[in-house]
């Protein structure tokens, strides 16, 4: 509790206006759709993402909120929203909710009377403000660290009478999930002193809900007086409050959640006293971050970016060793790492948060499997596609979703370059370099069955891929789709002369290729060698005693990547329609994927530098009409004049940020600075949500611009954010209304 007085307030005014620790973040109010309410622990779409757009986290926690919407939920901010361990679930409706008590006239007033509203976000925090001729109610919400957010209650007294004041919480937990009948949410409900903690049931429906001894709680103040009620409810407190003309009172509440009582234990004590200093950091952190954005439609696209990977962070729990960014908090299935998320997320948070860009890189290379790995010894160098909270069963987990069939796309050196070149950290690329080596040599190792120097894509040995004693064709091709980030492109549908090929070094079965060399493969390898090349040649500037052999590795790099552009420029691309296919072979005979229809994979080349000059100015001068790949939004995944074009059927037709990126930069690279420019402004303003406050997609249809699939997704949000620095930064745009 804390009673502020006028001058104290004054002061305080003066100090954020010289030195702006509020303007700034205050410029990006309202950035995306936080509003909603709930009424079970899972609402979701028909697309299986949470029904209230996006939802408030910071600092790595696995917990948020969201702004209330209906006045029933004034006064208390919806959820929160738990993720138990691999599933985004609610724990409440509003589990702090205030009534504000008129003293002296013995009687509630309702913030919905207030004459002046206010309900907003801003990169800091989310808040309430309700105004009267007589009193001013603000309420914030804020996150502490990686397990706490921080509810603040002021009021102040705008009259010229005294004010006699009580302020009453509530709150209840769900505790019956739709989909799971016989569970029972809360299995404990404790008052101790000034908390009110649940103990969570522990289940484990590997689909559907995972818990172990999750704990939340909520610690108010000590002078709060709290209660239990009915059906795990709990009754909180203040004595009266007497308010002067012109004071303010304060209050504050920590909201926690734990996945284990472990982790409440270890965590350090709430202390009501340091928060203060505390919020004041978060506060000129966040200043720094949008510091040099502009208040106009593309600051605030940036700035929505920048939020949206910040609520999708999640610090270190369970199996997930480092602090990581996931695909998406609202969809049901994307509470973990993968791997190319992360390399392209990396990419993006080095901008603003590279500490966290190199724990995601971290975070999966943990998991890189090693010579003496109990499960795959075979793929050491490589990484798993996906980790979460829980291992699976082979690794002695309880998971489903932990997915060790298959790796994804080389492109962790580009993002390890990349931090290095926002960081100039050495130490970094001396820690990764080694482990980069590894994993592009496994490439080699494990996925090229003719040694020609072009790799496919492929399956790991699993038992996911073994029927009936037999490598099951279906599950390898799924697999190998996977592999390619591109699920369901036209390129991996099954065929004739398609095959499955085992694998084999020295003699060993070590994994399993299809007959097709895919060019997005060998130009992400052609563009990692380069970038190893470029470590090299740094560390050997750094370490003399290595010198000599980084050096070494340094023209070798560069000598394989001459050998695979020769291979690459020579055979995956087509004369007659200017164009780069994979390659479909059995034995000596090889044919260009024409047939399938153009595919965005056809870009790569130009990204990677690998296409002579020649090659790229037929790409660009043949394939950037309306009916190939300068759609509405640009670059589709597959071309508009294909055969097996779909718009809306995820790698079919939809555009994928990530790959228009590359196709963007492909023609920066050749020279098209000005066409990839207009492109790039095109893509912004015609996808929708993009400028405004909607949720940034999964992807986009290109004839529409309609948003697709999940919320919140934050590759997406990781390419808007680097469109934005290479292209928008400068440019003029509409200034965003406050």
């Amino acid at each position: 509790m804390k009673f502020l007085p006028p001058l104290l307030l004054g002061i305080i005014g003066l100090f954020n206006t010289f030195f702006a620790f509020s303007a700034e973040v205050n410029d990006f109010k309202s950035l995306l759709p936080y509003s909603g309410s709930v009424s079970t622990m899972e609402p979701r779409d028909k697309l299986r993402n949470l029904e209230i757009p996006a939802v408030y986290i910071d600092k790595g926690a696995w917990h948020g909120f969201h702004l209330p919407e209906k006045h029933s939920d004034y006064g208390g901010f919806v959820g929160p929203l738990i993720i138990a361990q691999e599933f985004s679930v609610y724990f409440s409706n509003n589990i702090q909710q205030l009534q504000l008590v008129d003293v002296m006239l013995d009687r509630p007033r309702s913030l919905a009377s207030a004459k002046d509203k206010q309900i907003f976000s801003q990169p800091d925090q989310l808040s309430q403000m309700f105004k009267w001729d007589d009193l001013m109610v603000n309420i914030s919400l804020s996150f502490l660290d990686n397990r706490s957010a921080i509810i603040t209650t002021q009021i102040h007294n705008l009259s010229a009478d005294k004010q006699q004041w009580q302020l009453i919480w509530k709150g209840a937990p769900f505790t019956k999930h739709p989909k799971l009948a016989d569970y029972s949410l809360v299995k404990q409900h404790q008052i101790e002193t000034n908390t009110s903690r649940w103990s969570l049931t522990p289940i484990n429906e590997q689909w559907q809900l995972l818990l172990n001894d999750a704990e939340y709680q909520i610690q108010f103040e000590p002078n709060i007086i709290l209660n239990q009620g009915a059906g795990f409810s709990y009754h909180a407190r203040s004595a009266t409050i007497e308010l002067s003309p012109n004071e303010t009172y304060r209050t504050q509440a920590v909201h926690q959640y734990f996945h284990t009582q472990h982790e409440r234990k270890q965590h350090p004590k709430t202390d009501f006293s340091s928060i203060p200093k505390t919020l004041l950091t978060h506060k000129r952190n966040w200043e720094k971050v949008v510091h040099d954005l502009p208040n106009n439609e593309y600051g605030r696209l940036a700035a929505k970016s920048i939020m949206t990977l910040t609520h999708n962070w999640r610090s270190a729990a369970g199996a997930i060793t480092h602090d990581a960014v996931t695909p998406s908090v609202s969809f049901k299935w994307f509470n973990g790492v993968w791997s190319w998320d992360s390399w392209k997320q990396a990419v993006a948070l080095a901008r603003f948060n590279p500490e966290l860009a190199k724990s995601n890189m971290l975070a999966m290379f943990a998991y890189q499997f090693t010579p003496d790995d109990a499960v795959r010894a075979q793929d050491h160098g490589s990484v798993p596609d996906a980790i979460f909270y829980n291992k699976n069963a082979d690794r002695g987990g309880i998971g489903g979703n932990w997915n060790e069939r298959n790796t994804k796309p080389p492109l962790a050196a580009w993002a390890v370059w990349e931090i290095y070149q926002q960081t100039g950290d050495l130490e970094f690329i001396n820690q990764m370099y080694p482990k980069l080596m590894a994993y592009h040599h496994w490439w080699y190792r494990n996925r090229d069955h003719n040694n020609n120097g072009l790799v496919e894509y492929g399956a790991n040995l699993h038992p996911a891929h073994i029927k009936d004693s037999r490598a099951d064709r279906t599950a390898i091709i799924e697999a190998a789709a996977w592999e390619s980030g591109m699920d369901n492109a036209p390129r991996f549908d099954d065929a004739e002369d398609l095959y499955i090929l085992e694998n084999r070094h020295k003699g060993e079965l070590v994994g399993y290729s299809i007959s097709q060399e895919s060019v997005d493969l060998n130009a992400y390898l052609y563009a990692e060698k380069h970038f190893l090349a470029q470590m090299a040649e740094i560390l050997a500037k750094q370490d003399s005693d290595k010198k000599a052999n980084y050096k070494s590795q340094t023209l070798d790099w560069r000598k394989q990547a001459d050998k695979l552009a020769e291979l690459i420029q020579t055979q995956m691309f087509d004369d007659k329609t200017g164009f780069f296919y994979d390659v479909r072979f059995q034995g000596e005979q090889r044919r260009l994927l024409v047939a399938n229809g153009k595919g965005v994979e056809g870009w790569i080349p130009l990204w990677a530098g690998v296409a002579t000059k020649v090659q790229a100015q037929e790409v660009v001068k043949r394939h950037l009409s309306q009916s190939t790949f300068n759609s509405k939004i640009p670059f589709p995944t597959v071309s508009v004049d294909s055969p097996n074009f779909l718009p809306k059927r995820y790698w079919r037709g939809p555009v994928w940020l990530d790959q228009a990126w590359f196709g963007l930069k492909g023609m920066q690279r050749y020279g098209y600075e000005d066409e990839a420019k207009a492109l790039a402004l095109q893509l912004v303003s015609n996808g929708e949500g993009m400028l405004g406050n909607g949720v940034i997609r999964e992807n986009y249809d290109p004839i529409t611009g309609q948003g697709l699939h999940c919320n919140n997704f934050s590759w997406s949000a990781s390419v808007l954010l680097l469109i934005y620095h290479q292209w928008l930064e400068q440019e003029r745009a509409v200034s965003a209304s406050m």
